[in-house]
């Protein structure tokens, strides 16, 4: 006899993760004289590399030349290979002049050869480097004051596209002489003028300070580099199981992807996004009001965070940091409320830097090797490789499917290169095909009227379009009227929009991207792609979720949460009683099965563990006798997990 059981589901997905990142490296200067060498030299001053913090004498090996003599050469950033310093030579014009260098190779760095001049990073005292950037320690009164800064182009640090890091912190030159980046840990050298001196590991999340290296105080040399391979990226070792999957929305683009909306905004229109969205994950790669690399929940905080001289749009607020957001907040809380697929979560990655352009910061060079890529898109690029195997750590059992990629820029193109825009929008759309599926959607906001603007925005405008008129999965939302004001009058200014025009801008991507993708066409929680693998008319697109084509007693929503097949009235998820108490049901490959006992129908209980078959189908069998023997009655069920 069979007996058709409940049909609770869920499902279990595996994916492996990537390896770890290769044991790290660091550089610096000895200046001492109490090194020696295995024979017992005193070994001389100059750039060594090391493998044990807390021990650095004990690892080193030299690994230039000169002595480097500390008044000319301070500070130091370390590639793996190369060693990067401030020359500060006070006698004469030597080299270059004072400036960036390759140490190495006695190079100038931060010459910008097309004008001629040299920034000397006269106002900076900490030097680091992990590819693409740079990052600097600021003592001076320009940009957002002193702190950690980020930058890509060593020719003119203090433009529009460094980003303030960790605005709390302002790294003081008395207490904090020198900085160290390698892949995702931030290394400070830390003078003795509070504390123990030595090396100390940040914490973003915590705003805190722990010390790393030891009874190593660092006495005996100046600066520090550090570097670290970056991992390979993840590589799954079995195929995701049935229907569970985290739709990913991938962002970028320059200041107003960033963002410059309020929470306050949001607070006083009483949106229900001024608070932590519980079920919408988000990943950023700047640190901003939210910690970097940090997967929390989408909420406000991943966007510019200074108080601006000048008209604020919210008087009352004064103190830095303040929560701000980007167009992703309301992206992707759109599509979310559209995809009602079971078993689905969704997530955000977002990497955004004001003032790139897509001619520099975010060129690809259309290869599968990202080492030549603009600094901004290798940045990027990073930041979905940290996002995506963090998602895999945090949610094993679910796949990932990247959806579609939003993008908000264009405005620092609007100058020399605004005719190149719309083939490098075509290139940098393929690549990021090439990179995260070929089928993916590209949705972006145009440049708006708007904004206070050259004529040049017009052809940035038409650019947009026309990239999206070529290609039926590039969609260009449109910026026209009073939902898109700017902040003109404010000290955001006339090219970056206000908090409700940012608000409006993530509806409108995200509308988009749903209907550009065809995930859910009909929007009766069954994918397309399943719906469609069976012929019109039976599973196909356009039925509802709750018809039963095959007539087997499960609907299309059942048995495309079982695995089962919609049109096959042999395949659904049914059961029989063998021999003695012995239950038995045809499993699926990659579903996980969970057995349920109860007494009274009301209450039930796990029997036993649950039952994964990774291999093929099989039959599954389970002997209820242990649970009768207790119990005169009794009541069980399947569950799908």
């Amino acid at each position: 006899m069979k007996y058709k059981f409940d049909l609770w589901l869920t499902f279990l997905l595996l994916a492996a993760t990537g390896a770890g990142a290769a044991e790290p490296m660091y550089a610096g200067y000895y200046r001492g004289t109490t090194m020696t060498n295995g024979l017992g030299t005193v070994m001389k001053s100059g750039i060594y590399s090391f493998t044990n913090i807390s021990d650095a004498a004990g690892s080193a090996v030299r690994i230039a030349g000169p002595t480097y003599p500390a008044n000319n050469w301070q500070k130091m950033a370390f590639d793996g290979t190369s060693c990067f310093s401030f020359f500060r030579d006070t006698t004469a014009n030597k080299y270059g002049g004072k400036g960036l260098y390759n140490a190495v190779a006695i190079s100038l760095i931060s010459s910008n050869f097309d004008s001629g001049v040299v920034y000397t990073f006269t106002n900076w005292h900490g030097i680091a480097y992990s590819d693409p950037f740079y990052y600097g320690l600021y003592n001076g009164t320009a940009m957002d004051g002193p702190g950690l800064y980020r930058f890509d182009d060593p020719t003119d640090p203090e433009n529009g596209a460094a980003t303030h890091l960790f605005p709390t912190q302002t790294f003081s030159a008395d207490r904090w002489s020198d900085v160290a980046v390698d892949y995702d840990r931030y290394l400070f050298v830390k003078t003795a003028i509070d504390g123990d001196a030595g090396i100390y590991q940040y914490d973003p999340q915590a705003d805190s300070f722990t010390r790393i290296s030891g009874t190593e105080t660092y006495t005996d040399w100046d600066g520090l580099g550090a570097y670290v391979a970056p991992p390979p990226p993840p590589v799954a070792t079995n195929m995701p199981l049935l229907h569970k999957t985290i739709y990913v929305i991938l962002f970028g683009g320059q200041s107003n992807a960033l963002g410059w909306g309020y929470r306050q905004y949001l607070l006083d229109i009483g949106s229900p996004l001024a608070e932590p969205q519980m079920d919408v994950d988000l990943f950023t790669g700047v640190a901003m009001y939210l910690p970097l690399y940090t997967l929390t929940n989408l909420q406000s905080g991943s966007a510019n965070s200074r108080i601006n001289s000048g008209t604020p749009q919210y008087p009352a607020i004064t103190n830095a940091p303040v929560s701000r957001f980007g167009p992703e907040l309301s992206m992707g809380r759109t599509v979310r409320d559209l995809i009602h697929i079971p078993n689905s979560k969704v997530a955000v990655i977002k990497h955004a830097v004001g003032g790139t352009s897509l001619y520099k910061h975010w060129l690809p060079d259309n290869t599968a090797d990202s080492a030549s890529d603009g600094p901004t898109y290798q940045a990027f690029q990073i930041t979905v490789q940290k996002g995506l195997t963090t998602l895999r750590n945090q949610y094993p059992d679910y796949g990932i499917e990247i959806l579609g990629m939003g993008w908000v820029q264009g405005e620092a193109d609007a100058g020399a290169h605004s005719a190149e825009y719309q083939a490098n929008l075509t290139t940098f759309i393929q690549d990021v095909r090439a990179t995260y599926g070929s089928n993916l959607v590209f949705v972006l906001s145009k440049l708006s009227p708007n904004q206070s603007t050259s004529a040049n925005y017009e052809t940035i405008r038409a650019a947009q379009q026309a990239v999206a008129d070529a290609d039926p999965r590039v969609v260009a939302t449109e910026t026209i009227g009073t939902n898109y004001l700017t902040a003109a009058g404010f000290a955001e200014g006339g090219v970056h929009y206000l908090s409700a025009s940012l608000f409006r801008i993530g509806q409108d991507l995200g509308n988009a991207l749903i209907a550009a993708s065809g995930l859910d066409a009909d929007d009766d929680g069954l994918p397309d792609s399943w719906e469609n693998s069976y012929p019109p008319g039976t599973a196909g697109l356009g039925n509802t979720p709750d018809a039963d084509y095959d007539g087997d007693g499960l609907t299309d929503l059942q048995e495309y949460e079982a695995g089962t097949s919609p049109v096959d009235p042999a395949d659904g998820l049914t059961v029989s009683i063998g021999t003695g108490s012995q239950v038995r049901w045809d499993g699926k490959k990659d579903v996980r099965y969970q057995t349920l006992a109860s007494t009274n129908l009301e209450s039930w209980m796990e029997f036993g563990a649950p039952v994964l078959l990774r291999d093929s189908n099989s039959i599954i069998g389970v002997d209820f006798s242990p649970y009768l023997a207790t119990n005169r009655v009794g009541f069980f069920k399947l569950q799908v997990l």
